[in-house]
């Protein structure tokens, strides 16, 4: 059954809704940590992709899988089972920080006894690593996803591109998450790709298969995150 309004359980929609309230106030107060010189080092938001972030976490199986989240994936994490006092850390770079003892930059969000992976701060990049932890998992026959999330600037990246034809060839259970909000960090999409949709930018690799959703509904997202990573288990191809 795909979930609706009127089809998903009270429980549920009260789960999610204090996820993304929760995620939301997280969201607006790390600029202030920034401008107080708290910490923060730099801040991407999140507002707007609110539903794909919400999916992406609730899928998320930390016992089988391995999420590789990028700087602005906040609610991601969240939803996935960070608490937002690890998110704080984080962000201001303390040592009892989850993801690396306050070494790292700011959102990079992780917390590696879970599978929630550290990653490059080089856009896109992670989407190598997500492709090798997939054919580890193709190899020792293990259960579960990798989840490889970024954004549309890193279609730009040759490395992406690497990791897809490399997933695509070798039919690795890996989902690769592109959120498009129409900017590629500080440019326009136009000006890093021609394709309005930029998962269409993959098209013609062969064993791969490309679902769309609107990443701010929460239904249409989850039910597409749903049926992607059903997807990748029952035919172990990206």
């Amino acid at each position: 059954m795909k979930h609706g309004i009127k089809n998903t359980d009270k429980e549920t929609l009260e789960k999610w809704i204090k996820l993304m309230t929760l995620g939301r106030a997280l969201d607006e107060k790390a600029p202030n940590y920034l401008k107080q010189a708290i910490g923060w080092s730099y801040h991407a938001p999140y507002a707007g992709h609110d539903g794909i972030q919400l999916a992406i976490g609730q899928v998320f199986d930390k016992e089988t899988d391995f999420l590789f989240p990028y700087y602005r994936d906040l609610l991601t994490v969240l939803s996935a089972g960070l608490t937002a006092e690890e998110i704080i850390l984080n962000g201001i770079s303390k040592a009892t920080d989850v993801a690396g003892g306050g070494r790292h930059m700011s959102n990079h969000f992780a917390k590696p006894e879970w599978n929630i992976e550290n990653v490059s701060s080089s856009t896109g990049n992670h989407t190598l690593h997500a492709a090798g932890v997939a054919r580890g998992i193709k190899t020792y026959s293990a259960k579960g996803v990798a989840i490889s999330s970024q954004g549309e600037s890193s279609v730009s990246e040759g490395y992406v591109y690497e990791a897809i034809n490399g997933a695509s060839k070798e039919k690795l259970p890996v989902v690769f998450v592109f959120q498009d909000n129409g900017y590629g960090i500080s440019v326009p999409k136009e000006d890093q790709t021609a394709n309005r949709k930029v998962a269409d930018n993959f098209k013609g690799f062969k064993n791969l298969k490309i679902f769309h959703c609107n990443g701010k509904d929460v239904f249409d997202s989850m039910n597409t995150m749903i049926e992607a990573k059903k997807y990748v288990i029952e035919n172990q191809i990206p």
